[in-house]
């Protein structure tokens, strides 16, 4: 699965429950590298999670980490925590706000 499906599945359970939006309200980046990857904002407000192409909101925070271990995360194999501590995902900007990006990829 390509870096754009797995973050377009990601949207897709999030928006199905706007009760793991709450308390989100900004831009995010994740930053997907290797085959398939690419660079996704995401833009939460009002219970709702969207890619967006505007730059002028700075985003709260930046994950990098490969698709590969995305879709680990995303399955349930590895947590961030777990791959921030071997050095395969970087976060930029506030940390707690990376780290709390995690919940909405859990199922």
């Amino acid at each position: 699965m390509s870096g754009r499906e797995l973050v377009e599945n990601v949207m897709a359970r999030a928006n199905e429950h706007p009760d793991k939006l709450d308390g989100f309200d900004s831009d995010y980046v994740i930053d997907l590298t290797g085959d398939g990857g690419g660079r996704f904002r995401l833009r939460i407000a009002d219970k709702k999670v969207a890619i967006v192409d505007d730059e002028s909101v700075p985003p709260k925070a930046s994950v990098t980490l490969g698709v590969a271990d995305f879709d680990s995360l995303l399955q349930e194999k590895v947590s961030a925590m777990a791959l921030f501590m071997q050095g395969k995902i970087r976060l930029h900007g506030d940390m707690g706000e990376a780290f709390r990006l995690e919940s909405l990829f859990r199922s």
